[in-house]
């Protein structure tokens, strides 16, 4: 967490967490790194690039519940859809590991967990993909840091964002989007004030 907070530059108090409704209906309890991440950055995007899911979508952020209900439904609907989540398919508390979503990006990329109630959740794998239909990618690594790599590793390819010298940042949903070309240099001058 020091670390993400460190390369983005980002200060700001945390916000209460409430994740507790959506464990309850989900069945299992989420990483506890990935909960102190939402209470840490408030909604918005890593370097402009990657969303957190969360508990509402009252800033056109996607919530991880009504993604995940999304998810099981379609899986069930569509021979097509649960295509699209094999070979793990979505989790369900009856099944035994699936996939959670926990995050996606503005290219299509979309971020899970390999969730199963056998398994310490703070010990869930991240499985990821680049989009909907290329392969999965399979990191034994919290989320917090997957984030961290995908911000500063450059070598964390094909998920890497890092681009040296510049800068990663954090971009609160109340910023202006896109930004323009002077503030997006702001943004990642590797010269700016934390």
């Amino acid at each position: 967490m020091d670390r993400i907070i460190e390369v983005t530059g980002w200060r700001h108090d945390p916000e209460g967490s409430g994740w507790e409704q959506v464990e309850t209906e989900l069945g299992v309890a989420l990483p506890a790194d990935f909960k102190e991440l939402t209470r840490r950055f408030v909604p918005g995007s890593f370097s402009g690039y990657l969303s957190l899911m969360r508990l509402t979508d009252e800033h056109d952020e996607r919530p991880l519940l009504r993604t995940w209900a999304r998810d099981r439904q379609r899986e069930g609907e569509n021979a097509i859809f649960a295509e699209m989540f094999a070979p793990y398919g979505v989790y369900a508390p009856d099944k035994g590991s699936g996939l959670i979503q926990w995050g996606s990006d503005v290219t299509e990329g979309e971020y899970f967990w390999l969730a199963g109630s056998s398994v310490d959740s703070d010990r869930w794998p991240v499985v990821a993909r680049k989009e909907g239909g290329e392969p999965w990618h399979r990191f034994d690594m919290s989320t917090t840091e997957f984030v961290y790599r995908m911000l500063a590793d450059p070598e964390f390819k094909p998920f890497t964002v890092a681009d040296p010298p510049r800068r990663a940042f954090y971009l609160p949903y109340w910023a202006p989007w896109p930004p323009s070309p002077e503030e997006w240099e702001a943004y990642t001058s590797p010269n700016r004030e934390s």
